[in-house]
This record gives C-alpha cells, structure tokens and sequence, in this order.
C-alpha cells in the first residue's frame, strides 16, 4: 500500500466498519511509537461510534500529559486489501489534526513492514 510522506508523517488511507456502517479514513498516522490505534471520536462519530455503558475506559499518557480513552470493537478495518475483523481500537482525543494512529498494536502483531525508499507499508506474503 502506498503511503504519504509530508515532510514530518507517514500516514495511510484506512477504511473502518462499525456495525454496518463503513468509513473511509484519509491521513491516518503510522505511529510506530504509539502502543494502540486510536481515532478520533469526532472521526468515527460518522459512523455511530459513541461511548456506551460498558466500554472500557482508561488513561493514556504522553508527552502533553494523560488524556481519557474508551476502547471500541470494530467489524473491521481494512488496510490496503488486508482485513482484520473484530478488531479492539481506542476512541480519544488527539490534536485537532489528526484523525487517527495506527498503532503497534496492529503494525506489530500482523508483521507490517514499513519500506521508507518507495513510501509503502505492506505485509509479509506469508500473512497476506
């Protein structure tokens, strides 16, 4: 999958699906320093994502301080062809620019590999 380089982010086009309802993601970061995915919830508030009773809640931590985040299974997203069903993200706030972080989480259980010459993200062929 081809991935965009602005000079200071790497980030990837990723469709989402909650319950029926699916969304296409633009300008999500490859965040390989970040331990979740995390979207915004003003992102996936398109799609009917919105805390209910019984989410798991916690704090993250980072450099501005802690920040609340309640955790969400997804249908699914999608990464280039590559599906990953029933899969757990974190809802929270991030800045206003970002919509959403792939995380290790994901990168490093699935084996994503990251090629910086050609700007491509891509699997394995044995796990594809």
């Amino acid at each position: 999958m081809k991935i965009s380089y602005d000079g200071q982010l790497l980030t990837a086009i990723i469709n989402v699906c909650y319950r029926g309802q699916c969304l296409q993601i633009s300008d999500v970061i490859i965040d390989t320093g970040s331990s979740h995915t995390i979207f915004s919830p003003d992102v996936l508030e398109e799609i009917g994502v919105t805390y209910e009773n019984g989410d798991s809640v916690y704090e993250a931590y980072g450099i501005g301080g802690s920040v609340p985040f309640y955790t969400k299974i997804m249908e699914y997203i999608e990464i280039d062809t590559f599906k990953i069903e029933s899969v757990e993200v974190d809802v929270g706030i991030l800045p206003k620019s970002h919509k959403g972080l792939l995380g290790l989480d994901i990168l490093k259980t699935y084996g994503f590999i990251i090629d910086m010459d050609k700007c491509v993200l891509y699997l394995p062929s044995s796990v594809k």
